[in-house]
């Protein structure tokens, strides 16, 4: 009788730790996929903002020499 007591102890000690492991990993992974994801969209919202401000350097930009003149003479360059 003893001895089936310290196997069932065993092996309920043996799945805890089992369960523990698994539950540790996924929680990893699930940590790790956060980090992932913010890091995508800190990437994300850098492109935007350079492709912003490319896109309207380009819009806003003199196309000639008279216009760069016009512009540094209203004051808005």
């Amino acid at each position: 009788m003893t001895a089936y007591f310290w196997g069932a102890l065993a092996i309920i000690a043996i799945g805890a730790l089992i369960a523990l492991v698994v539950y540790a990993t996924k929680a990893g992974r699930n940590a790790q996929s956060v980090a992932t994801s913010k890091r995508a969209a800190e990437d994300a919202e850098s492109v935007t903002g350079v492709q912003s401000a490319m896109s309207k350097a380009q819009a806003n930009g003199p196309q000639s020499k008279d216009q760069l003149l016009d512009r540094l003479d209203a004051g808005t360059g």
